[in-house]
């Protein structure tokens, strides 16, 4: 969506919300799409025998309801749940013509980039592609709930100026109107892609949860209350730090202080003592360090096919291009783009922190080595 803004156009994004999803599949198409993929015979036996005969039944107190059977739906609550939905909606991307829509297991989304004098055939567009993917989840026994897809238009301000005021989409039967802000995946993304108000939740949250933690620090040795701090609230605040990390710095400020504060709770340190002693004492990044650390960390894996190819093929090596013998062969090739907000994107950012690094770093050919090494480099820089 960047790169959209890059080149002028506003992206138009389409959160579907599927009712009930693993328990609407259809066992009988489900087996036949894991016959089509390829799946032995024996496999298929196995997989209906996982699938058939199940029943449920409801118990409040000591009062239990009488036994039904169980006709659709995949077990939940293990690792082939969402699996077998993923091969169930395996096909679904492909119904769309105009737009792209990306499934990760049950949570779909349409995105389309359009310019701003083409907004009328741009949603001529989408309510086809709705009806197409509609009628897809209808032959599979699938239900979108209208009144909970959200449509979030993104863009720069200028761009979404000049938009007509009143753009929305007619689908099944509702009236779908933009809105400010959707969640996706547990991120919050807004209209410009500032990320404020993903930041201000995730700064709320985090200092909730430190809050309780300090209530009762004392029952805890250092070591598991760091184990504890780290698993529960430094984890959950780099949560997806690629997609966000070109936020603004007085967002990564929130986030500092939310870092200050777990630092305090550790080392005992007062409100009025300065923390960067305690931040040295447990070798933690800075957030800013911190973020710039697992860019080049996810520029590595990228490099190292350790990624997802859609990541990994945005990046070429300048020894890719020429085969001249220079000092910049561990370079990656810098994007051309024109500007702000396409510098902001994490192709971009990646590449100018790759470029950055000492040549020894990059050398490096073990994921855990390297993660070591580039630690240490920002801890000692």
């Amino acid at each position: 969506m960047l790169e959209a803004m890059d080149k002028k156009h506003v992206t138009a994004l389409i959160l579907l919300d599927l009712s009930k999803a693993f328990d609407s599949t259809n066992p009988t198409i489900l087996l036949h799409k894991l016959k089509c993929m390829g799946a032995s015979s024996l496999a298929i036996q196995w997989f209906e025998s996982y699938l058939s005969g199940r029943s449920q039944y409801v118990r409040i107190g000591s009062t239990v309801s009488s036994i039904s059977a169980l006709t659709h739906g995949v077990p939940q609550g293990s690792i082939l749940s969402p699996f077998l939905f993923g091969i169930y909606v395996h096909d679904l991307p492909a119904v769309t013509v105009s737009s792209d829509l990306v499934s990760y297991v049950d949570d779909s989304k349409l995105h389309l980039a359009f310019l701003v004098e083409d907004v009328q055939q741009t949603i001529a567009k989408l309510e086809n592609d709705l009806y197409k993917t509609a009628k897809w989840c209808l032959e599979h026994q699938l239900l979108i709930n209208p009144d909970t897809t959200k449509f979030l238009l993104v863009g720069t301000r200028s761009m979404l100026q000049d938009l007509p005021t009143q753009i929305n989409l007619n689908f099944l039967g509702k009236t779908l109107k933009p809105v400010s802000v959707v969640k996706d995946l547990g991120m919050h993304l807004d209209l410009h892609l500032s990320y404020d108000d993903h930041i201000s939740k995730l700064s709320s949250t985090c200092i909730n949860k430190l809050c309780q933690i300090s209530r009762v620090k004392e029952s805890f040795d250092k070591k598991t209350l760091i184990s504890l701090i780290e698993a529960l609230v430094i984890n959950k605040l780099l949560y997806c730090s690629s997609v966000w990390a070109n936020t603004s710095s007085k967002n990564l400020k929130k986030l500092q202080t939310v870092q200050n504060f777990a630092c305090r709770i550790i080392t005992s340190i007062k409100n009025f003592d300065h923390v960067t002693p305690g931040l040295q004492e447990l070798n933690w990044l800075s957030i800013e360090n911190l973020l710039i650390y697992k860019d080049a960390l996810m520029t590595y894996k990228c490099l190292n096919n350790l990624a997802p190819s859609y990541l990994a093929n945005k990046f070429t090596k300048r020894s890719d291009i020429h085969d001249c013998q220079t000092r910049n062969n561990y370079c990656l090739n810098i994007p051309s783009y024109k500007t702000t907000a396409g510098q902001r994107t994490f192709h971009y950012r990646a590449v100018k922190i790759w470029n950055g690094i000492d040549d020894e770093l990059k050398e490096i050919s073990e994921l855990k080595v390297f993660k070591e090494k580039l630690k240490e480099h920002f801890l000692n820089s």
